[in-house]
């Protein structure tokens, strides 16, 4: 008996009869059996090849032209099992088929059947892989150059009549296009501007010029400062490729130039940093100083670290209430003869201001008399102290009030002069 071809019918444009055991102008294309689901239409391009559905229900003689004179032939009579073994029809088991190898050949199942595709399915996926290599030399493409996402991609397209977009847009909703992207570790973002490159190079061109404009504003803003030009640049090449989404990258810039912000860097951009200066932000130090002076006495600031100090609550809006509270518990513990919410500030300006009153001087911070006035915060004893010490420093309003007292208690202290006659 002859061996079976492939009817033309069923796929337009084939020649009507295949020789040498189906291979002829099809190069490669055969028909195999798969006991559980029936027979597949192999098309063999060399390394790869699809396999294409065909309903269970059909037999050799629909697909073939081997003739019998069977009236409702079905798949497993014995008569079908004979002509497959005589017509040596390969037959592979089921879990086979699905380890996705044949002959050597990488094997991908297109999810259509032979029935339902329209145009030449061999000339399909010939023209696919052939645009995929040309693209392959011409382009770097994660996606392009991963032989699991160009075989299946290629089945989808061969069932999609060789519409690019339909077989894209059909594969990006399976499972099997999570996996790969997983495995190759990139995002959707990634691979969509990673195509731009090769589908719209001016808009490509220009989104770097955007991003370079952009990171450079936000240094100047932000930050006061400049990063250097590759710095900016590999950001903005970055997230125009899809690796860093806009506010990634800036989530990066604030790594560089705030030490606390606790942001990861990406090891290319600490690559490109080496060997370079950044200028550190110290954007909320001087706040962070004017806290200290409110809240605290001199003496107690060396216990604080300023920069830490600001870098927390540049990164925590929570933490500026948590640190003034702080202040307020350790000024207490030292000074609890105040209310706990009253600030040290206002605490020396009211002393400072009666010192000016009774001695007619400004107390410096340092002044001992001056925590000494705070520690007695007793007004009628604060006064007797600064008489006390204003008259032992030579304090000219000291001595002049009391002066100005002692002649309302005793007169002028001028004596009228007496004769005394013997």
């Amino acid at each position: 008996m002859s061996e079976p071809t492939i009817e033309g019918d069923f796929l337009p444009g084939a020649p009507d009869v295949f020789s040498g055991n189906l291979k002829s102008d099809w190069k490669g294309t055969e028909i195999i059996f798969v006991p559980e689901e029936g027979y597949k239409i192999i098309i063999d391009l060399g390394n790869y090849s699809y396999a294409l559905d065909v309903p269970e229900s059909i037999t050799l003689k629909d697909i073939s032209n081997y003739y019998d004179n069977r009236e409702n032939p079905t798949i497993k009579d014995k008569e079908e099992d004979a002509a497959r073994n005589e017509l040596n029809i390969k037959t592979i088991s089921l879990d086979t088929f699905n380890n996705g190898f044949l002959n050597g050949d990488t094997l991908v199942s297109v999810p259509a059947g032979i029935f339902d595709i329209e145009g030449d399915a061999f000339e399909i996926a010939n023209n696919f892989l052939t645009a995929a290599e040309r693209n392959r030399a011409t382009v770097t493409s994660t996606l392009l150059n991963d032989s699991e996402y160009v075989n299946n991609l290629a089945s989808y397209y061969i069932a999609a009549d060789g519409d690019m977009q339909v077989a894209i847009d059909n594969f990006k909703k399976t499972d099997q296009y999570g996996s790969i992207l997983d495995r190759l570790n990139v995002t959707q973002a990634q691979i969509d501007q990673e195509r731009q490159e090769f589908t719209d190079p001016e808009q490509f061109e220009k989104n770097l010029t955007l991003y370079t404009d952009l990171y450079n504003r936000t240094a100047k803003k932000i930050y006061g400062s400049e990063l250097p030009p590759d710095v900016i640049g590999y950001l903005a090449d970055q997230t125009r490729r899809g690796y860093f989404t806009q506010q990634e990258a800036l989530t990066q810039m604030s790594g560089i130039f705030d030490p606390y912000a606790q942001v990861t860097l990406d090891t290319g951009l600490l690559n490109v940093l080496e060997g370079k200066t950044v200028a550190f932000t110290t954007d909320k130090q001087t706040e962070v100083q004017e806290l200290l002076d409110k809240y605290l006495p001199k003496s107690f600031h060396t216990d604080y670290n300023i920069a830490e100090i600001a870098g927390t609550i540049r990164n925590n809006s929570l933490y500026k209430d948590k640190f003034i509270n702080e202040l307020k518990d350790k000024r207490f513990a030292a000074y609890n003869m105040y209310d706990r919410n009253l600030d040290w500030a206002s605490i020396v300006a009211s002393k400072k201001s009666n010192a000016a009153t009774i001695m007619g001087v400004n107390l410096s911070d340092d002044d001992v008399l001056l925590n000494e006035l705070i520690v007695l915060n007793d007004f009628g004893k604060e006064q007797e102290l600064m008489r006390k010490v204003g008259l032992e420093r030579g304090y000219q309003k000291v001595k002049n009030d009391l002066t100005g007292a002692m002649v309302d208690t005793f007169g002028s202290g001028v004596v009228t002069s007496r004769s005394f006659v013997g």
